[in-house]
């Protein structure tokens, strides 16, 4: 699920003011217009529509927050450490509630990477790995930015805040969840 960074289409870093967004969407749609490009029209009308499509995103101050969001956090693709678990003494490797949820997680990740329709399929999951394991700081986390890729911020920020009362040096989701509060009380973080 590659995500195509439209800041650097237009050679420019958060945060834009909108007349320098402007200024290099004209230069851009000129430079690559088809009309300058004898020979290869196809690709300066592909270039020309990946612009505006650009334009679009980062000149709506919603669409910008959401999107801006998605270039910045990625999902955990590792199941790391699970918190609170019972083990004992003489338990040796993963305990069968770890590897169901690990599973599930991984589950997740496979619906969450195959497209955008199949981002609740992966909610679900997750969800299911957290019924086994609460402690599942990742699932956690995975469903703090899965509920930022869809704009619920509010939500996200309960994710990131079960992430670090596990695991309070969890440096990631304390950036995460700052930058996802900004959304929730319009402060860009």
């Amino acid at each position: 699920m590659a995500l195509k960074n439209y800041y650097e289409i237009f050679q420019l870093f958060p945060p834009v003011e909108p007349r320098q967004l402007q200024d290099a969407y004209k230069r851009l749609i000129f430079e690559f217009h088809p009309d300058r490009n004898p020979g290869r029209e196809e690709w300066a009308i592909e270039r020309t529509m990946e612009i505006v499509e650009a334009y679009n995103v980062l000149s709506d101050p919603i669409k910008r927050d959401l999107y801006t969001f998605r270039v910045r956090n990625q999902v955990r693709q590792e199941p790391g450490e699970m918190f609170g678990l019972k083990k004992g003494f003489l338990s040796f490797g993963k305990s069968k509630e770890e590897t169901a949820a690990e599973e599930a997680f991984q589950r997740g990740l496979k619906y969450f990477f195959e497209e955008k329709d199949h981002w609740n399929q992966a909610q679900h999951e997750w969800l299911s790995a957290l019924k086994i394991v609460p402690g599942f700081a990742n699932a956690h986390y995975n469903l703090g930015i899965l509920c930022g890729y869809q704009g619920n911020f509010k939500d996200a920020c309960a994710c990131f805040e079960r992430v670090i009362k596990l695991n309070s040096g969890d440096i990631e989701a304390k950036k995460v969840l700052s930058m996802a509060m900004g959304y929730v009380y319009g402060k860009k973080a």
